[in-house]
């Protein structure tokens, strides 16, 4: 249901929820806006305008633009804006059962959960904007398989959310614009570990020279680049020998390593023993 250019809303807006269970909708409040609600599904909202007071559970949450909700099924919740300063938001109102039934209990545990896009990271609000901007797209061209697009971006905002909920990032300083961006790098690293670039390839993709990257990278992590690198490697490399049947070659390249002998001589070094006699060792044995 497309939404009027003169439309506001005193009252939470209703869109009517499609058979196959998520809409993607832009809501504009007016002033004294007030609602109170409790919905069978759940729904995330992006505020792009306006501030707010939302409370549920005994909690309250003054909210602004860049803040990203996500308020579970059947969590009593109100919101009302702030004087002179009416919302605009972005809802995504979904059942459940579309997620994964581990994402959907460790978000409903939740409640009513906040992010301040702001203090997550440019990378990370520009990566929640863009998923909004994707679902808004698709669900207005309506191409082929637009339905199964909207799901797996879904998908995304709730792996996103809780990541960044229960990662357990060391807090950074983001009023250097420098150190946001190396931050925010560090942060990607911990999933892209494996790919081939060097110490300068990862200064220039942040706009730093070599030498300032270091000294914020060290900061940031408490490490430098190449042992930081390095340890994660090492510490995915071990988890596949213990959890997987994969051999110690498909293990090397999944962790980065194009020479076999490199990655052998990299573990034996950390580890004081061979990949394999490191599987043997740590790997859990069946009950006989």
């Amino acid at each position: 249901m497309p939404t009027k250019p003169d439309e506001f809303n005193s009252s939470p807006k209703r869109v009517p929820m499609p058979d196959w269970g998520l809409v993607v909708f832009e809501a504009r409040h007016a002033p004294g806006f007030f609602g109170e609600m409790k919905d069978a599904y759940a729904k995330f909202h992006l505020l792009i305008a306006g501030r707010a007071l939302w409370e549920s559970g005994g909690r309250d949450f003054t909210v602004a633009a860049d803040t990203l909700f996500h308020i579970a099924a059947q969590v009593p919740h109100r919101q009302r804006d702030l004087p002179g300063e009416p919302v605009t938001l972005y809802a995504i109102h979904y059942r459940p059962e579309l997620l994964r039934p581990e994402l959907t209990r460790e978000l409903s545990a939740s409640g009513m959960l906040p992010i301040d896009l702001q203090g997550a990271g440019n990378d990370q609000a520009r990566q929640i904007r863009a998923l909004v901007q994707e679902m808004l797209f698709e669900q207005e061209a309506q191409r082929i398989g637009w339905e199964a697009l909207l799901i797996a971006r879904l998908t995304d905002l709730a792996v996103l959310t809780l990541r960044w909920t229960r990662g357990g990032d060391r807090a950074i300083d983001r009023s250097d614009e420098s150190t946001a961006r190396v931050a925010s790098y560090a942060a990607r690293l911990k999933t892209e570990f494996y790919t081939a670039v060097s110490l300068d390839d990862a200064a220039r993709s942040v706009g730093l020279g070599r030498r300032r990257f270091t000294e914020l990278f060290r900061a940031i992590t408490g490490e430098s680049w190449r042992r930081h690198v390095h340890r994660l490697r090492m510490d995915y490399a071990a988890k596949l020998l213990v959890s997987t049947e994969r051999s110690v070659t498909a293990i090397a390249f999944e962790c980065g390593f194009e020479e076999l002998s490199h990655f052998h001589h990299s573990f034996k070094a950390t580890y004081d023993t061979t990949p394999l006699a490191y599987r043997i060792q740590f790997r859990p044995k069946p009950h006989s």
